[in-house]
């Protein structure tokens, strides 16, 4: 547990080593796509390789932050992690998103750095269509007749790299699909994605891994202006601190948890008027809470800061639609309600990804209440049988005491400095606590251990477990900021599981794996269903192998 105890000193540290040594902290991530052409209101299915400016997979950062851009700006964002220079995760399009071209981009903290944006050399060209409404991206799609529509040609990109794909070219409707990934050269990091190829032409890439590779080494000389840090172990949360902090500190803690696990626990330390909470990245959007202690109680708060850079989305082709897409769209938009209703959460497999360690091991022992007689009170329950805890007052302050013993039973002690929580989420006025309704809380998990969170530590953690997350529903003090927070996408596979109890299989994507890895010589068997619909489809593969090859296959087959 002392990890987190050394995290500042040793971000500090790790942070000023590149900048001194001769290693590049530069980092250039490529996006690829489960497919080009969305609905608005669809699941962008993203992969990302964060390559250094020798084209190796880089291992500076943990998180990356994605932007959707139109040359009008950014209309939706996302935060993706990274591990060992691979990343997965997903981004919605907004509903209301008008049709046209847009820039998909992808970068690190360290890149706001940057004078320029070179980092944008691997983003990704997306086509989108609103199906609902007839805005259109200013200057930016062009009416054509259906015969001249007809004559256009989706753009073929030319195969590298050493895959091998052996599969027929025809399958029936309804059926399990198996197909073979050889690989014949060195070992390779890709993302797979099989979806429906209708007549809808997308706009073109202006780049490609291959292209991306090259441009690399061009790219390391940047010029640094800026002073945002590395995330080696997760986001950096940054926040702003308004109002007066107490005279009798220098300076003063600031929280930072969440509801659901005690683990998403942060605790920072105010410099000035700015406070950095160094998190081993947050999942899922969900509000957090922020408190600064020692803070006045009128007027003082914490802000969270955004992270979010907003560039330009540079030059973008112009989208051409004619009527002869009416059909096409409507069969898109049909199939897009009924993947969306299915939840993608539901059909999808969660992958490997960045855990929080606080509490990690630690021992707890939990009390179920309803195993005993109910109480009416928080107060009573602690008194009548939590023998481990006891409310305490010091100094005119409530806190709550842990029993803590050194095993052999022959010494016991109860100690203040108790981290209490209520569904994960600090409690520092015990008040508040024992003001609510004990009839809504349903376990109390105690750790009689101390624990180390950033330059705070605790004699032992008590975790209030609540029936339906009711802490939400506590009043907190005027200097407690509940804000809404976006957090790290959950990466996902999509393995081509059809959704139940939807009607029709209309599913446009029939497999995704963002990061799929073949060694040197071998071979991988992927496996899943067709839909319910005849139509033709493409797979292709995106990704780099370890000898710097660039990796772009694409296979067609068909439904019968």
């Amino acid at each position: 547990m002392m990890r987190k105890g050394l995290f500042f000193i040793l971000s500090v540290l790790a942070f000023a080593a590149p900048l001194r040594g001769t290693d590049n902290p530069l980092e250039r991530i490529f996006v690829s796509t489960d497919r080009e052409v969305y609905i608005s209101g669809d699941m962008v299915l993203c992969s990302l390789f964060s390559l250094d400016p020798k084209g190796n997979l880089s291992s500076w950062s943990a998180v990356s932050y994605l932007e959707l851009i139109s040359s009008e700006g950014t209309v939706a964002q996302a935060k993706v992690g990274l591990l060992a220079g691979r990343g997965a995760g997903s981004l919605r399009i907004p509903a209301t998103v008008p049709t046209g071209v847009y820039r998909l981009v992808a970068y690190t903290s360290f890149s706001a750095n940057e004078d320029g944006t070179p980092w944008m050399a691997g983003s990704r060209v997306l086509t989108i269509f609103n199906t609902l409404s007839a805005a259109r991206v200013k200057d930016g799609v062009e009416v054509i007749d259906e015969k001249e529509y007809g004559s256009l040609q989706r753009e073929s990109y030319g195969s590298s790299g050493d895959l091998e794909l052996n599969s027929s070219a025809q399958f029936r409707k309804g059926t399990d699909v198996s197909v073979l990934l050889k690989n014949n050269g060195t070992a390779a990091d890709f993302s797979f994605s099989v979806y429906h190829e209708d007549d809808v032409v997308p706009a073109s890439q202006d780049n490609s891994m291959a292209s991306f590779l090259d441009y690399l080494p061009r790219s390391a000389e940047a010029r640094i202006v800026g002073d945002r840090p590395l995330e080696y172990d997760g986001e950096i949360i940054s926040a702003r601190v308004s109002g007066r902090v107490a005279e009798k500190s220098d300076y003063s803690v600031a929280t930072l948890s969440s509801a659901g696990a005690p683990s998403n626990l942060y605790i920072g330390v105010t410099d000035n008027d700015r406070v950095r909470f160094m998190t081993n990245n947050i999942y899922g959007d969900r509000e957090i809470v922020c408190e600064v202690s020692d803070l006045e109680k009128e007027g003082g708060f914490i802000n969270i800061e955004d992270p979010f850079i907003y560039p330009s989305s540079g030059a973008l082709p112009k989208l051409k639609i004619s009527k002869s897409l009416y059909g096409d769209l409507t069969a898109r938009k049909a199939a897009s309600r009924a993947f969306n209703s299915a939840r993608l959460d539901t059909l999808s497999t969660l992958l490997r990804h960045r855990e929080d360690l606080f509490l990690e091991n630690v021992p707890k022992r939990r009390y179920h209440l309803d195993d005993y007689n109910r109480f009416p009170s928080v107060r009573e329950i602690l008194v009548e049988f939590i023998p481990e805890l006891r409310l305490h007052r010091e100094k005119g302050r409530l806190i709550i005491q842990v029993s803590v013993t050194d095993g052999s039973q022959l010494y016991n002690a109860k100690v203040g400095n108790m981290l209490v929580m209520m569904d994960g989420v600090v409690l520092s006025d015990l008040d508040n606590l024992l003001s609510f309704d004990a009839m809504l809380l349903e376990d109390v998990d105690i750790y009689q251990q101390a624990v180390v969170c950033g330059r705070v530590s605790f004699s032992g953690v008590v975790n209030f477990i609540t029936k339906k997350n009711y802490v939400k529903a506590l009043s907190f003090p005027s200097n407690v900021r509940v804000v809404d927070f976006m957090g790290v996408s959950y990466p996902v596979a999509y393995y081509g599981n059809p959704p139940a109890g939807v009607g029709d299989d209309l599913r446009q994507v029939l497999y995704w794996d963002p990061v799929l890895r073949v060694d040197a010589g071998g071979q991988k068997r992927l496996t899943f269903r067709t839909p319910g619909y005849a139509g033709q489809f493409r797979a292709v593969a995106d990704g780099i192998a370890a000898d710097g090859t660039p990796i772009h296959h694409e296979w067609t087959f068909k439904v019968e």
